[in-house]
């Protein structure tokens, strides 16, 4: 099934909608390293409901893909090590709803778990290329920033920050975003 206008309208909006959350979510949390670095975390549970209307509405591929693309566009500064994280997350999103045949909801949630690994996208330079991650930071936030986030970042805590808290995030995410949908957004007859 190929996505319609009005399907691109939704998945767009949505996307959007998604990307303004992520950003209400950094400016409050993104000043501090200790709560930075919990982000994938923090998105993934704030985020998952926006995340679930969207290819709940859509119900076709695509949906998840556009929302990754216009993140990776706004967030990641087209590093492409974090770029090429969104849309492979966004992919395996999209064949996770594709095998529960756009039905399963099931399916949805475990979707979500691999699309917040999009939250997650920018800590995946840690790993690669640590020093050149601190460098931009710096650059962009300032040197006390840069410096709490050096200590606090080793590889195996990346790795924490990565997997772990992406996944806790997005099952989460998933789960309480299913919860909120079915009880509200179903009975309105949104989705």
């Amino acid at each position: 099934m190929k996505l319609k206008t009005k399907d691109m309208i939704y998945a767009g909006a949505f996307a959007a909608l998604y990307v303004v959350a992520v950003l209400i979510v950094m400016m409050l949390v993104g000043t501090i390293p200790i709560i930075y670095i919990a982000c994938p975390l923090l998105l993934g549970i704030f985020c998952g409901t926006i995340y679930l209307l969207s290819v709940l509405k859509v119900r076709k591929f695509g949906a998840a893909l556009l929302m990754a693309v216009l993140f990776a566009c706004i967030a990641t500064g087209f590093d492409p090590i974090a770029f090429s994280v969104c849309i492979v997350s966004a992919l395996i999103a999209e064949i996770c709803m594709a095998l529960g045949k756009y039905k399963s909801k099931k399916m949805y949630v475990v979707s979500y778990v691999f699309f917040n690994f999009i939250t997650a996208s920018n800590f995946f330079r840690i790993l690669v290329a640590k020093d050149a991650y601190i460098a931009g930071v710096r650059s962009m936030i300032g040197d006390d920033f840069a410096d709490g986030m050096s200590r606090l970042v080793t590889p195996w805590w990346a790795w924490i920050m990565i997997v772990g808290f992406a996944v806790a995030g997005g099952i989460i995410g998933g789960l309480f975003g299913s919860k909120i949908v079915k009880k509200h957004f179903e009975k309105a007859g949104i989705v």
